[in-house]
């Protein structure tokens, strides 16, 4: 059997073109949706803190958990939310 000949030096990612209104839309969803992330998560990490009840290790990685979750929304939803219209 022969090997494939091919060579592939590049890949060029081309996006979806979007109207203005649509990316506004895209843009307030996605910011509701980065709220209501730090919102629920600062939620759970502050009744964690708050009650000793909840000082089990069970509840220690799930409050690491809600940390390491606000800290990937707050990493990744503003690349995401970003639109060329919001620079202008």
């Amino acid at each position: 059997m022969g090997s494939n000949q091919s060579w592939v030096t590049e890949f060029i990612l081309v996006g979806f073109h979007l109207s203005a209104k649509m990316e506004k839309l895209l843009f307030w969803i996605f910011s509701l949706f980065y709220i209501f992330s730090l919102l629920a998560n600062g939620t759970i990490l502050g009744l964690i803190c708050l009650d000793l009840r909840l000082h089990t290790p069970m509840y220690f990685f799930l409050s690491h958990l809600a940390i390491i979750d606000m800290s990937y929304a707050s990493n990744n939803v503003p690349k995401i939310i970003f639109c060329p219209f919001l620079s202008v």
